[in-house]
């Protein structure tokens, strides 16, 4: 996965890279932002760059629940368990 800034700059919105890291925004935030975030803590003023982000974000959020993760400990897609597998 790349990192926020090149999400950004794919987004052609890299200049609000540095407000990201400023404000230490990762994937992980990246859901929770709302548009009084963008526009009242980045200082993201325009509405179209506003609507764009979360737009993508919801994007980003529907592609991350469309993806199956294997929780800890769970079987791996060879059917064994990842501590059996390296025991062998």
């Amino acid at each position: 996965m790349p990192s926020v800034k090149e999400w950004l700059a794919s987004l052609g919105l890299s200049e609000y890279a540095d407000r990201f890291a400023e404000h230490r925004i990762d994937f992980s935030i990246l859901q929770d932002l709302t548009d009084k975030d963008l526009k009242e803590e980045l200082g993201i003023v325009p509405l179209g760059d506003r609507r764009r982000l979360l737009r993508a974000i919801a994007k980003l959020a529907r592609a991350a629940c469309a993806t199956p993760k294997l929780a800890p400990g769970s079987e791996s897609s060879h059917g064994t368990k990842p501590s059996a597998a390296k025991s062998r």
